[in-house]
């Protein structure tokens, strides 16, 4: 349980938090959070392969560091990034 001296903390401390945030509120506003989350529109069973192994070959290379794998990772991002222009464009 909580003695007399820690509630009498925790109420100072929420007085004092509340009356910072008042005051930073005032002085800079706020700032609206973007809650926008790019997706692909069209999802097939190619991009979905392309992406599995995009994963993959970056999980691989995180766990060797080799310039190897590294490489590959790069090629495969291309290739999805390639790909999931190719099928905006046709629709």
């Amino acid at each position: 349980m909580h003695s007399p001296c820690s509630l009498n903390v925790d109420i100072e401390w929420q007085t004092l938090k509340s009356t910072l945030q008042q005051a930073a509120n005032e002085a800079l506003g706020k700032r609206k959070k973007r809650r926008h989350k790019r997706r692909l529109i069209v999802w097939n069973e190619d991009i979905k392969n392309l992406i599995e192994h995009k994963k993959k070959a970056y999980l691989r290379y995180l766990t060797t560091r080799s310039e190897t794998d590294k490489l590959e990772c790069k090629r495969l991002v291309a290739i999805v990034k390639k790909e999931t222009i190719k099928i905006k464009r046709q629709y």
